[in-house]
């Protein structure tokens, strides 16, 4: 084994190590609310309410409301507690009805604990219970008052089995992920040469990246009477298209309390549209400029960067109008601000790494560009933007979250609304940069690949 080999051998195992030992300390499942669940018929339509603290001294604060909609239907009802707490109180209605409630349980993640039933039928814990009668995994239950309610003090157990199940999984998925992760720095340590050429072309042309960045930004509008304005016409445009149609037409209101639908909307759009431009025009690049490309001494590799350069330097101007969008509504900058260099970063890595493979692509299959104008049209809707992710069901969240672009839109609303640290959502960030740095090396060793033939097809 040669000296330049066992460094990158030394440098792979410590990067390996440093990364296994930061995912098990620092990477871990957030904490998430108990699911209380039950199943119930009734003769009446009528509201039921949930209260849960740890005694019996009892506020709205911790309670939630739920209606049964048809009467003598059955319905499941769905409440979300806090976890370790001692005490619930399960509140039956405003009315005298007959009613039927069966599969009383605790939910965390997959695993669910079914509640004690010997202790609902304790009349010391009831009020305005007329009558109830345990049959099998159900009750019948008749009350006679506008304020009935069975208490229940729940088993400290059942917390201690929700932990025990949830540091199982935690330490699974850590195991996983260091699995994932390790493969893919042996791949890239296999494929070496074509990521670290790749980059080292990037480092020495940087002064003619940005020259190039800026010349393509100028002529693009050239000879047009508003020239560079309508690189941002089109996109200002599209958001208040989009604000009048779901905030005004359809009266949307933000997923978040006490923020304006334009802003949370504006707060998904600027990093798309980024994404969208950098995407496109980096995909064209080698057809646009082909007399660069048959050139043997110009390093072709700086093409995709300089079309991605220039959309940053449209994405920069709409942060501006955003942060200008945020002051006028009473947000302004706070230290989460700085993470929009972090999230910018994030899009033009992934941009990159897609583009490398895709410009590539494009000399000797120019129908990708069709393609990858309605894969976008598709993930503007599948990201989602213009509608929040919790509209879907809880089990098929994981679904719209496997999209790399879902993190960077999040990532740009916890940095203007939410207040959240990028570090703070541990397996999103990680599976994040799985997912990009394997596009990142999977790119360069397309373009490799094909870069001997861009000339001659050209």
């Amino acid at each position: 084994m040669n000296k330049k080999k066992f460094i990158k051998l030394i440098i792979l195992a410590l990067i390996v190590i440093i990364s296994n030992i930061l995912i098990f300390n620092y990477c871990n499942l957030e904490n998430r609310n108990i699911t209380l669940s039950y199943k119930i018929v009734s003769d009446n339509q009528d509201t039921y309410q949930l209260f849960y603290g740890n005694d019996t001294v009892w506020n709205e604060e911790q309670s939630q409301s739920l209606n049964y909609a048809e009467a003598r239907k059955q319905e499941s009802l769905k409440y979300t507690i806090s976890n370790n707490i001692q005490y619930l109180r399960f509140d039956l209605g405003n009315q005298t009805s007959n009613i039927n409630i069966s599969d009383i349980k605790l939910s965390y993640l997959n695993k669910s604990v079914y509640l004690d039933l010997d202790q609902m039928v304790d009349k010391n814990n009831q009020n305005q219970v007329e009558e109830i009668q345990r049959v099998g995994n159900s009750f019948d239950i008749k009350t006679n008052g506008t304020d009935p309610y069975i208490v229940y003090k729940v088993d400290p157990k059942a917390f201690e089995d929700f932990d025990s199940y949830k540091n199982t999984v935690n330490n699974i998925l850590k195991i996983v992920i260091c699995i994932v992760i390790d493969m893919l720095l042996l791949v890239v340590l296999r494929k070496s040469r074509s990521v670290f050429t790749l980059l080292q072309e990037l480092k020495n042309n940087k002064t003619l990246i940005l020259n190039l960045s800026k010349n393509d930004f100028k002529t693009k509008y050239a000879g047009s009477y508003l020239g560079i304005v309508w690189a941002f016409i089109q996109p200002i445009v599209t958001i208040v298209v989009y604000w009048f149609v779901f905030g005004v037409g359809l009266r949307a209101g933000s997923p978040i309390k006490g923020v304006p639908f334009i802003l949370w909307l504006m707060g998904g759009l600027v990093p798309w549209f980024f994404f969208q431009e950098a995407l496109l025009n980096a995909t064209n690049c080698m057809l646009e400029y082909s007399y660069l490309v048959k050139k043997v001494v110009f390093k072709v590799s700086i093409l995709p960067i300089v079309k991605i350069v220039s959309a940053l330097f449209v994405h920069l101007v709409f942060v501006g109008f955003l942060f200008v969008v945020a002051g006028i509504y009473g947000f302004y900058p706070s230290m989460y601000t700085v993470q929009l260099i972090y999230y910018s970063f994030c899009v033009f890595v992934m941009v990159l790494g897609i583009s490398y493979a895709t410009c590539a692509i494009m000399i000797f299959f120019k129908d990708l560009g069709q393609i990858i104008n309605i894969f976008l049209q598709i993930g503007i809707w599948m990201t989602p933007i213009m509608w929040s992710y919790t509209m879907v069901p809880e089990g098929y969240q994981w679904i719209l979250k496997l999209s790399p672009m879902y993190y960077v839109v999040e990532g740009y609303r916890d940095t203007f609304l939410n207040h959240i640290w990028f570090f703070q959502r541990y397996f999103e960030t990680v599976y994040f940069w799985i997912i990009t740095l394997g596009l990142f090396a999977l790119g360069a060793m397309i373009f490799k690949k094909l870069k001997p033939h861009f000339a001659d097809v050209l």
